[in-house]
């Protein structure tokens, strides 16, 4: 073994070259990811320090305020802005993968895996909610008047 700052034998070199190949033999690298399954990814998109945290949440909130505001939501509403928000952690971290790829084709002219059935899956999901959110907004919503809304009708009539 070559002792620090002195350079190896070819010898020496040699060996460690074969043994670098038969560890990566047995441990193959991970395959590279987008992360958005990755727990610490989805903490940054509740931080509003970071600055995933503020896109998500000036998203979101974009969402509420063409609904008329958050007060105006109804429960359904609420739950179907949570799947929302969870498929936009996926598809805002698949394209932030995407940006920082050399090319979204492999050498065998392949689209990244990420950009095949997860990406399209997200998104037309994510389609379909907003779909919904807007058939709901644009439905008068069934709910039991307030008293100071009784009262205001009573006192018109």
């Amino acid at each position: 073994m070559a002792k620090k700052g002195k350079k190896s034998t070819l010898q020496e070199a040699e060996a460690g070259r074969q043994n670098l190949l038969a560890y990566r033999e047995k441990n193959p690298a991970p395959a590279l990811t987008h992360g958005a399954y990755s727990g610490t990814i989805r903490k940054r998109y509740s931080d509003k320090r970071t600055s995933e945290g503020r896109q998500l949440y000036a998203i979101l909130e974009g969402l509420k305020a063409d609904l008329g505001g958050a007060d105006k939501l109804t429960a359904a509403q609420c739950l179907i802005l949570e799947g929302i928000r969870s498929k936009l952690i996926v598809l805002l971290q698949i394209g932030k993968y995407a940006d920082h790829q050399v090319s979204l084709i492999n050498v065998r002219g392949e689209l990244l895996p990420c950009l095949g059935r997860n990406y399209t899956g997200y998104s037309e999901a994510l389609r379909r909610d907003l779909e919904a959110l807007t058939a709901m907004a644009s439905k008068k919503p069934s709910r039991i008047p307030t008293i100071e809304e009784i009262v205001a009708k009573g006192e018109k009539e």
